[in-house]
């Protein structure tokens, strides 16, 4: 998990209420790209730092998600994605915990929230 002193996988946890929320309104795929993911998280200890992107601050769409980070599920350029939150952790400086899964982008026209305007609600209310 560390190298040279640095972390390279960040202890990793999910809302579980939120998640499956998000999972009732999605297709069977996404629950199956999530199994997934969260078997890798469970053998490396947590998320890989290299599968973690900043979300942008302020987005386009009014979103404002500065301090958190996505990573695209299924990796690497997956059509969902994971919003995730810095956490205390209780044997490291901090973890990371999901709070939203969704697409990433809608396609135009369609009135469905992308996963950054849900993380958005849940944060900001």
């Amino acid at each position: 998990m560390a190298d040279g002193g640095r972390w390279t996988v960040v202890p990793t946890r999910f809302d579980g209420d939120a998640i499956e929320s998000d999972l009732a309104r999605l297709p069977s795929a996404a629950a199956l790209a999530l199994q997934l993911l969260r078997r890798d998280i469970d053998k490396a200890g947590g998320l890989p730092l290299s599968r973690l992107n900043s979300c942008q601050a302020e987005g386009r769409d009014g979103t404002k998600l500065g301090g958190c980070v996505k990573t695209y599920v299924p990796w690497p350029d997956g059509r969902y994605g994971l919003v995730l939150i810095a956490v205390e952790h209780p044997t490291r400086p901090w973890g990371l915990r999901a709070v939203a899964l969704g697409v990433r982008h809608q396609p135009r026209g369609s009135n469905a929230p992308t996963v950054y305007q849900i993380a958005h609600r849940r944060l900001h209310g």
